[in-house]
């Protein structure tokens, strides 16, 4: 999902292409996934999984991902989380940052989970992020660093490994400092 997502906020790159893309894959995996994980052996819904997963790489094959992956990507260097759940302890902090720039895509993408939302733009993108949250604790993983044993005070050692990320970073919406992944950090802590 954090795939679709940053493919269809990229800053750089974005193209109709890769959104007709990340929205189909959003559409399927948003609708799937709490039954994929809840009944594994459910073959439709694993089925509409695979098939938002190849969607969501392509979508982000044509617009890269972003500050999400940024953050994620020390999580998993440092602490071997695997790429998935590193993406989703950062994902809401990281949409929360990105809101004041990114209020008509994420109204939009709150229409691609939800097509019967109606509200203001500001509203919708809301939704969306709460959305997003409520997914991750549907499917119960993991949801801030504490419960992964991150020590508080390797917040900072984080920040300064995300900023290495500038091919990702210079993707997001919103330019991002190291101050601000400190704070996202903190936000997910």
């Amino acid at each position: 999902m954090v795939h679709a997502i940053e493919a269809y906020t990229s800053k750089l790159r974005k193209n109709a292409y890769s959104d007709m893309l990340a929205c189909e894959a959003l559409r399927l995996l948003s609708r799937h996934i709490v039954t994929a994980v809840e009944e594994g052996s459910n073959l439709e819904a694993r089925q509409a999984m695979l098939h938002g997963a190849m969607l969501a790489g392509q979508a982000f094959a044509n617009a890269p991902v972003a500050a999400v992956h940024a953050l994620a990507y020390p999580l998993g260097g440092h602490y071997h989380i695997p790429h998935g759940l590193s993406n989703s302890l950062v994902l809401p902090h990281v949409l929360r940052f990105n809101l004041p720039v990114a209020v008509a895509e994420y109204a939009q993408l709150a229409n691609v989970i939800n097509p019967y939302a109606r509200a203001k733009a500001m509203t919708l993108a809301e939704y969306f992020i709460e959305a997003m949250q409520t997914l991750i604790h549907a499917v119960k993983l993991p949801h801030n660093l504490r419960q992964m044993n991150i020590p508080q005070t390797d917040l900072a050692m984080l920040a300064k490994d995300a900023m290495l990320q500038q091919r990702l970073l210079m993707n997001n919406p919103r330019e991002l400092h190291e101050a601000d992944a400190l704070a996202i950090y903190q936000a997910a802590y």
